[in-house]
Order: C-alpha cells, then structure tokens, then sequence
C-alpha cells in the first residue's frame, strides 16, 4: 500500500496544473482552515460510509481531516508480551488518505495512546507511564511510512486529563518526554513535516484534569521547546461560546485570549517558539456542542453557539484551524460523547446546515483556507 500511495503521488506531479495553482502549494492557502473529526465514518465507517461523510465535508469546506492514530489498535501483533519485531497496520489510514485525498482535503494524525500493555507502567493496555523507548519506535513507523504524504503531527491526545496520561501528578512530566522523543523523531525523518504540542482540555476539573496553562507552566519548567503550532480543545459545554470561563488557567473559545497572551509571552522569553523563533499559532483541534446526553443543547440554539464559535475563532488572527467534532451521531461506547450534525444515517441537522451557511460565506468573503486540488483518484489495486 505504501509503495500505491508514493506512485499515487509521483503520478500526480505529472498531471498538468491548472493555471494559477502552480508554484501556490496547498499549505500557502490563506484563511482560517475549517476542519472536521470523525474517526467513526472516516476510518472505521461504523457510522455513516466513508464517501458519504467526505461529501458532507465539501459541503462545509472542509480542508483538514483531524485522525486519531491510537498506537495500540495499529501494533501487531497484540500481545502481552513485547513482539520481538513489532509492526504496524496502517490499512485504515491509507485507504482514508487517498478517499480525502480525491477531495482536496489533507489529513492531520495525532500520534496517541492508548498504549499496548508491554509500554505501560502497569503492563495494562492504557495510558498509565507510557514507556517513551516504545512511543519513538510507533512515531518512527509511522513517519516513515507518511513520509511526504502526512503535512501534520499532533502528539498525544489531552495529555492534561487524567484518562489520557496518568498519574496526573506526573503528566507534565511524562508529556514532556512523549513530546520531546516525537519531535526528534519526526523531524529527522521528515523535515518538512510539522508537529503540534498540547492537544490540551480546555478547564481543571478536580481530580481529573489539569487547567491547560498550569499544565504548559509546568512543561516549561523543565526547559524550552519547539514546535510548529499549539494544539487545543477549546470545549465549554454549559455555556455561549463568548462566556469568560473563570479561572486565570483555563481557556475556553470565549477566553482564547488566554492562550494567545501566554504563547507570546513565552516567545518572548526564547521558552516556547517556532524553529524560526516565533510565537507559535493556535489550532483548536476539537470543538463542538452536544447533541444530546448530558450538557445537550437546543437545536436551535446549538447552531448559533456552533457558528459563533468558529466566527469568534476566524476574528482571532492567532487561530489558524477549528475542527468541528464530530460529523455523525457515534454509537457503542462513544455514545455519550455526542457533538455530531448528522444522525446516524447522515441526515443533516439544523446546527450542520447553519455551519455550512456559514463556511459558504466565509469562503465567499476569502476567510477561509480552500482544500487543496484534488489528487487523480487510482484505483485501490493501483
């Protein structure tokens, strides 16, 4: 598959480029990026199809697909035991790169738990002390097998919130390790490549998570770092997307001004910057309102909360990407966690037909980014 993909690519140089895109790559494209998140329809298709769901993008100009890549679902084989020659899977990841990919839509992985149980502190499969040795091994794999495809690495998935790296006590710590060996490893393989520090939740929650810029403050102490941007989930479910959250750490679509401020600052101080010595840019990696389940909102009310939340995001010259989470309603166990504007059957909602109001527009006005043009699409056996 891999050897498809890179003929796929070869290929596509070849192709005639339409006047004026040539010498115009696709990251160069101005305007907030609109993104969207659904590893249910877009990896798994355990929702909607897979094609239907890359439809419904176009329709709100999508031009980034935020992935999960959980490293213990791609490990083989699954043991107790660490294999002696592990390998990985990326069938899922391929198929779904060259389906985007006939779209003009570019994918971002985040490179997270959990991790198999051989990697972890308690050898359960988890996020509990991920071994680090292990995590540069599954970055390694798979930056070597993107290479000049994948454009964007996220590590790690809110390593602020205790279910997602623990002890919580230490995750600064150990997020700091997990970040540091990612990094490295990303970008001697690719060097174009560029990596997103944080993934960070949004506020503090007693006993289970820790406020964003407490938890940045701590990953500083340690040293100074590089990165290319700053990744976060700017969620406030009880609220309008302009509510000031309370707490000097916590940071909300309303109170991004927090994080803005914070990023300049460590800039400043040489702490916190681009390779290029800048501060770095914001991109708000998932966002959304719930549907239903606890915290529901009112259709009607939830497609004004949806649609000011990307215009507060567009106003904001730090914001370079909003990720709506999710597109279709999930089933099995991530039912509870429901921000999605289609039903299960991929009917649109009143919340995802306002948000595709409001990216038509946005494009019309030139605010936002267009997806890239479309690659040919091959056929699978290529």
């Amino acid at each position: 598959m891999r050897d498809r993909l890179r003929n796929a690519i070869v290929l596509a140089a070849l192709v005639p480029v339409p006047l004026g895109l040539a010498g115009s790559p696709a990251h160069a494209a101005k305007g907030m990026e609109v993104a969207l998140q659904d590893d249910g329809t877009f990896v798994t298709s355990r929702g909607i199809a897979r094609d239907r769901g890359l439809e419904l993008a176009d329709e709100l100009h999508v031009s980034w697909l935020r992935v999960n890549l959980p490293w213990a679902t791609v490990v083989k084989p699954r043991k107790k035991k660490r294999p002696k020659d592990p390998h990985f899977d990326f069938t899922s990841y391929d198929g779904l790169y060259n389906a985007a990919a006939a779209h003009g839509i570019k994918l971002e992985l985040t490179l997270m738990g959990p991790a198999p149980r051989w990697a972890t502190g308690n050898h359960k499969r988890g996020n509990y002390k991920p071994r680090v040795k292990y995590f540069r091994e599954f970055v390694k794999a798979t930056v070597s097998h993107f290479k000049g495809l994948i454009e964007r690495y996220d590590i790690w998935q809110e390593p602020n919130y205790y279910s997602w790296l623990a002890p919580n006590r230490r995750a600064a710590k150990t997020y700091r390790r997990l970040y540091l060996a990612a990094y490295k490893t990303i970008k001697e393989i690719d060097p174009e490549a560029k990596v997103f520090i944080g993934e960070t939740a949004p506020y503090s929650i007693y006993g289970r998570a820790m406020a964003p810029l407490k938890f940045l403050r701590d990953l500083l102490k340690l040293g100074p770092l590089k990165a290319d941007g700053y990744a976060h989930h700017p969620y406030d479910f009880k609220h309008k997307p302009n509510y000031r959250y309370p707490g000097k750490d916590n940071v909300t679509m309303g109170t991004l001004y927090r994080l803005t401020k914070a990023l300049n600052r460590y800039a400043a101080s040489g702490r916190l910057e681009t390779p290029d010595g800048k501060p770095l840019d914001v991109y708000l990696t998932e966002y959304g309102y719930k549907a239903r389940g606890k915290f529901k909102v009112r259709e009607k009310r939830r497609a004004k909360y949806l649609t000011r939340g990307f215009q507060i995001a567009l106003n904001n010259p730090h914001v370079r990407q909003v990720v709506q989470y999710l597109l279709a309603r999930p089933i099995g166990r991530s039912k509870f966690f429901d921000t999605s504007i289609v039903s299960k059957h991929g009917k649109r909602s009143r919340t995802f037909k306002a948000l595709a109001k409001w990216a038509s527009k946005a494009a019309a006005n030139k605010r936002i980014a267009d997806p890239a043009q479309p690659e040919p699409n091959y056929p699978p056996n290529y």
